[in-house]
């Protein structure tokens, strides 16, 4: 068994790499031929939570298993096993795996789902998962600049100098969200918000929106409005199941009538041309992105080919 520890994957795979091995994941789902529990998680008394996100793809199964304490205690482990004979392949150890492969399924629903012709960008959100998912967009359009909103003045400067130096394009920090949506071809909503982090009636047309923040029946997100998801032509998710299960936005939406499944896709449908593409310019399109197991899969088992030669990598 292979141990690789504090090492970000990407430094092992391309930023496209781990694209397409998200998108080879959903499209094994959506064959039925990869398989995903969805997220499970525990919610100790002191705030401490284990997430568990088990899958199977190829000839790999196994999990993500988070702790996270408010974002302030964070650990992530990813865990393979081989399926023909059950032994443990690799265990990957704070390798920013979740990072990535959630940065790079937004970076999957822009390629498929965003204006081949977009080029502006609005962040909302600073964090970590805002860098990999402004990464992931580069890597399947050619941006040329970007503005980012965080309530935190300080934190918006920050990560517009910081990725601008890293993507070599013009990143501005923005005063409101209404600043930062002014002209965007791509929206990315990537926060823990309880509360909608933009009117969707600022949204222009034919913009798209990757909006992340999915919490659970204990932990409730709300990142995006209801007249967000009312003015989307086109809206996908990753997995009903997971939706349903964790009663996410998506979820509550239904519910309350805002939407209704038939106007809910998975995304895995749309890589196999099973349901609708966009078809116009002046489309609205909204990816709710979950991250689930089957994702961190597979793109642990794509680094696991690359590192099982290499005599460098810790064995056990």
């Amino acid at each position: 068994m292979l141990l690789l520890k504090n090492t970000p994957i990407d430094t092992i795979l391309s930023m496209q790499e781990i694209i397409q091995a998200v998108e080879d994941s959903l499209k094994e789902m959506a064959l039925g031929r990869g398989f995903d529990l969805p997220r499970r998680r525990i919610h100790h008394p002191n705030r401490m939570i284990f997430g568990l996100l088990p899958g199977s793809f190829q000839g790999a199964m196994g999990a993500y298993l988070q702790t996270d304490l408010d974002r302030r205690l964070h650990h992530e482990t990813v865990i393979l096993y081989s399926v023909e004979t059950g032994e443990p392949l690799i265990l990957f150890q704070d390798c920013r795996i979740n990072e990535l492969r959630t940065g790079a399924g937004g970076g999957m629903g822009v390629k498929h789902l965003a204006r081949k012709e977009a080029r502006r960008v609005a962040v909302l959100g600073s964090g970590a998962h805002a860098e990999t998912q402004l990464q992931a967009v580069c890597a399947v359009r050619p941006i040329t600049s970007a503005k980012v909103f965080s309530p935190t003045p300080e934190h918006r400067q920050s990560f517009a100098a910081k990725m601008s130096r890293e993507l070599k394009i013009d990143i501005r920090p923005a005063k409101s969200p209404d600043e930062a949506l002014e002209d965007a071809d791509v929206v990315i909503a990537v926060t823990n918000s309880r509360t909608p982090v933009f009117d969707g009636n600022s949204l222009q047309d034919g913009v798209h929106v990757t909006s992340i923040s999915n919490g659970d029946k204990t932990r409730t997100r709300q990142e995006i409005d209801e007249t967000t998801i009312r003015r989307s032509d086109l809206l996908y998710i990753t997995s009903k199941e997971t939706v349903c299960v964790n009663e996410s936005d998506i979820f509550r939406a239904v519910q309350s009538g805002v939407t209704s499944w038939e106007r809910v896709y998975e995304i895995g449908d749309l890589l196999l041309e099973k349901s609708p593409p966009r078809t116009s310019d002046k489309q609205i399109t909204v990816y709710k992105l979950q991250g689930i197991g089957i994702m961190d899969v597979a793109v642990g088992l794509r680094a696991y080919e690359r590192l099982k030669n290499d005599p460098s990598v810790q064995r056990f």
